[in-house]
């Protein structure tokens, strides 16, 4: 019983790390490609004729 407790506080914590850690950014990668603005995001949703 503590086995399986102590490898789901386990698993849980790798994976809040996993997430949590970003690739660092290279500085001239935001300068060549500029801000990008952001867009609202569009779902398209298609029903098919019965």
């Amino acid at each position: 019983m503590f086995e399986k407790l102590l490898l789901a506080v386990t698993i849980t914590f790798s994976l809040n790390f996993f997430f949590q850690v970003r690739v660092p950014e290279q500085h001239n990668s935001s300068t060549a490609y500029g801000p990008q603005p952001e867009q609202p995001v569009t779902i398209l949703v298609t029903k098919s004729k019965k």
